[in-house]
This record gives C-alpha cells, structure tokens and sequence, in this order.
C-alpha cells in the first residue's frame, strides 16, 4: 500500500492585500503524496496532446447548435465512458434554436484592381444567391429620416456603414508570460462601472436606430452587409453577425449575408469609396443551417465520491467556440485541461470522499448559456456543491486564482497552491473576474472560480480569431494546469468541510 503523507502548510503563497486574521487559523493538511503522484502522471504520461489534437484537428470549431459541437459532445462523453467515469451524460439544458456552419466562402476585389478578399462570413447570416457581383457603397444613417437618401439604391450592393480607425504599430510587443509585478498590482484589478443612466439612454436610444436600420435594409435587398475585424495584420475574428440571438430563435427568419473583412481591406475599400474611385467587388457565401434539433447539450460526468459522496465539486470549462479557427485556446485547452484532471484522478484510482463533476459547457459565447441553464435546472442540487472551478484564458499556465470577492477562501487556496509555486503558481487574487462559467455559480451563491493564467498571444493574437489552431497551444502550459487543477479539486472533495460562501448581500429598506 502506498503511505499518505499529509502536511499542514500556513502563509508560505503570496496574495495581492492583507489576510484577515481569523482566516489565517485555518490549516489544510495537504497530501503531498498525492501531489507528487499527481504531479508525476501529468508532466510525464499526459495526453493532453491527443486530447487536443483529436479536438482542434479532427472535430475542429464548435459553434454551438452546429455539427462540431455534437461531435464534441460525444467525443467527450465517449472518452470518459472509456477513462471508467460514473454518470455520464450529453445534457440538453434548453431550447437554443437554429443552428448555423460555415460551408464555403470566396471573394475577390474587382476594381479598382484584383485582389483576394480576405474575409469570413459572420455566424447566423444568410449565404448569396451563388456568386454575385456588386459595388461597395457606403451609408450614413443618423436617423430614420436618412432613410429615403437610399432607398432604391442599395439593392445587389455591398454596404459599409462605419469608418475604420489605422491601429498604431504594434512598437512594444506584450510579455507572454506575467511578471510577477503584475500578478500582484492591485490597481489592474478588473472594476466595472456600470453605465450612467444618460449613457444608458443613449445606447438604448442607438440600438432602437440601428435594428430600424437593419430592418430597412433586408428591405432593400443589398449583396452583403460588410464589416471588419478588431484585430490587425490581416487577422479575422469572425463572430456573430447582426442580430443573431433574434435570427437562430426566428424572430428574424431572412437575415443578411454578412461578411467580415481584415482591419486593411476594409479601411481600402472605404477609403476608395470616399474619395470617388468605383469598387467593385465579387463574393460567394455559402452558409448551413440546421433545424433538426434546436436544443443545446452539455457533457457531464463523474467521479464518485465516498463518505461525503452527496456533495459535489465541480471543475468545467466552455467546449463550444467560434468558428474563425480551430477554438484551440478559446476553449479547447480549458477543456482538455479538466478532462485530463479527471483522467489522472481516475487513473491514480484516488478516492474522493465527495464526488467530483465535470462540465464541459456550450453556448458559453453567447452568453454562459449552458452553464446558467444547467444551474437554473439544477437548482436543488446547488446547496450540497462545495466549489466550482473553471480555466478559460487561454493556453498559458495557471499562475493562481481570483477569489471572487470571497475572503474565507484565500488561505485555503493559498495552502492548496502552495506545493506548486515551482511550477509558477503563486497569487492568490483578491476581486472578481468574469466573463466565463464560474459566473453563473457565483450568481447562484456557490462558490466559483476562475484560474489565472499567462496571457501567452491570448489577447493579442488568438481569442476568437482564425489564427486559434493548434499550433498556438503551449502544451507543456496545459499540463502543468492539469495538475495543479487535478490536486485542487481533490484537495476540495478531501476537506472536512465545504468551501466558505461568500455572506448574503445586506438587505436595504424600501417599499415594493
């Protein structure tokens, strides 16, 4: 029999603000037998490179509702069937309506002299009728009473509305991995101001003008809505196009052909169309859409837990992408970074006394869709889930974790963490991070949380653009995230007890 070895470990994790007394009394006796073997089966026997190979390059990008997604979500449920895991299941958790792909896209430039288009259709926009050919003409619309400045103008035209920004040369490349200055300045804490009411009036006042004025243009039957991306140097990010939430739920049933062109054609083709020179331009968007089933699905399972085993920890990440790449890092390394978690825990036949769940989420991009959806589903089981944990930026090591405005934690985390400050983890992080799954559990008062992780290229080269493949994957990153994420959730199904909440807001005083 192999002998635990457990040992209690105080403040040696650094953290960004001061501890609260009280909460430094807490002592977690970590098993660093256990860690080691973890530590061993993840850095020496990992598939974290089949797992992500077989995701990115033979199923490829998951948008959900398309056929990529369906096969994730099987691929998925089939290699926990085989790592042995209880409970597996492909989830439906609600009506996400029609589902859309990319089929086929080509484009040239015509006048005022040849060139490839380097574009993308947007997710949830409608294909040509073949291949058409149209000039670029631009619109400015401040008001419905512009409207009649274009009508039966625009029909078989490629339409710009905005103006695009040149982007400052990129003289100072950024750091790949994160100084440790950084990870501990508190001033670059994410804080969100919500918008004044005037502001708030103005963007409703702005969205009111801007669906009259897509309404009016579907009327008047243009070639293709253009417009460009957010990132430079020649990189897409092809995401939704207008009004896609309304066009997959069919409260509108015949949207646009909607193309994305890089930052420098677009700016091209509006420069040329301002100053008088005809563009001419030749696209063929072939779009799919599929109505078979309108539901969306998650993929559950399970490691069982044993004295404890009706609570529940829980680890997960989005599985679902867009469609520009491959969604390698975006996210398909959180995703094989939990499946190779629960794969080690499984193959080291460790015994947690609470069982441990993983979530492979969809519809993250629309919104955390699936994850909200299953916690509103599940709402009964929420009271016995301890902690929920999720890795969701990116390709880089873990470096340590937020948490979440939720003080009790920070010791605990900081002990759990400790044995892999080699590894680089080291912060634990005062605030709140979002954007990602851990969200819709700490909406619901279970504790949820969210790794910190080396930037890498994530923000500057491949979140949500069509240079996410697999080449970007740093895959000695993720295994060391597999193992510190392996240690930390069985960590949390061994304690005595569950993870702190955080306290009720305070009630204020009012009328109805």
């Amino acid at each position: 029999m192999h002998r635990r070895r457990s040992v209690a470990v105080l403040g040696l994790f650094l953290t960004v603000g001061a501890v609260p007394a009280a909460s430094q009394t807490i002592q977690e006796r970590v098993d660093l037998s256990v860690v080691a073997r973890i530590r061993d089966e993840a850095l020496n026997r990992s598939l974290i490179p089949d797992l992500a190979g077989y995701l990115t390059d033979v199923i490829g990008p998951r948008l959900t509702g398309s056929t990529g997604m369906r096969q994730a979500n099987d691929w998925t449920a089939q290699q926990f069937r085989s790592w042995g895991l209880a409970n597996v299941t492909v989830e439906p958790w609600g009506k996400f309506g029609r589902g859309w792909e990319r089929v086929s896209y080509s484009g040239r430039m015509l006048a005022p002299y040849v060139q490839p288009l380097n574009g993308q259709p947007l997710a949830w926009s409608s294909s040509t009728r073949g291949t058409v050919t149209g000039p670029a003409m631009m619109i400015a619309i401040a008001d419905t009473a512009d409207f009649p400045k274009y009508r039966g103008k625009l029909r078989g035209a490629f339409v710009l509305r905005d103006s695009v920004a040149i982007l400052p040369p990129e003289f100072d490349p950024r750091s790949l991995r994160t100084p440790l200055d950084r990870l501990f300045d508190t001033a670059s804490t994410p804080r969100f101001t919500p918008p004044t009411p005037e502001q708030r009036a103005r963007q409703q006042a702005q969205q009111a003008l801007n669906r009259k004025i897509y309404d009016f243009l579907r009327a008047e039957r243009p070639a293709a809505v253009l417009t460009f991306s957010n990132r430079a140097y020649g990189l897409l990010a092809p995401q939704g196009g207008p009004y896609a939430t309304a066009v997959r739920l069919d409260t509108i049933p015949d949207p646009l052909p909607a193309l994305q062109l890089s930052r420098e054609q677009y700016g091209q083709i509006y420069r040329d169309v301002k100053r008088g020179t005809p563009v001419r331009l030749e696209v063929n968007i072939q779009n799919r859409w599929i109505t078979a089933d309108s539901m969306a699905y998650n993929t559950l399972a399970e490691i069982p837990g044993s004295d404890l085993k009706d609570q529940v920890i829980m680890l997960g990440a989005h599985l679902d992408s867009w469609f520009g790449s491959q969604g390698a890092t975006d996210n398909g390394a959180g995703s094989v970074v939990m499946m190779e978690a629960m794969r080690i825990l499984k193959t080291l036949n460790l015994q947690p006394r609470r069982t441990i769940r993983i979530g492979l989420w969809s519809g993250e991009e629309q919104g955390l869709l699936g994850s909200r959806a299953w916690v509103k589903n599940h709402a009964a089981e929420l009271p016995s889930i301890s902690a929920y944990v999720n890795v969701d930026n990116g390709t880089g090591r873990l470096r340590g974790i937020w948490n979440q405005s939720n003080d009790a934690v920070v010791p605990i985390f900081q002990q759990i963490l400790n044995p892999f400050q080699d590894l680089g983890v080291v912060v634990v992080r005062r605030g709140n991070t979002g954007g990602t799954d851990h969200l819709a559990f700490d909406a619901a008062g279970v504790p949820g949380f969210n790794f910190i992780q080396d930037p890498i290229e994530y923000d500057t080269r491949t979140h949500h653009t069509d240079a996410d493949s697999y080449e970007r994957l740093v895959l000695d990153d993720l295994k060391q995230a597999a193992a510190v994420v392996a240690y930390t959730v069985y960590h949390l199904a061994m304690r005595d007890e569950m993870m702190p909440r955080k306290p009720a807001p305070a009630q204020t005083g009012g009328g109805n």
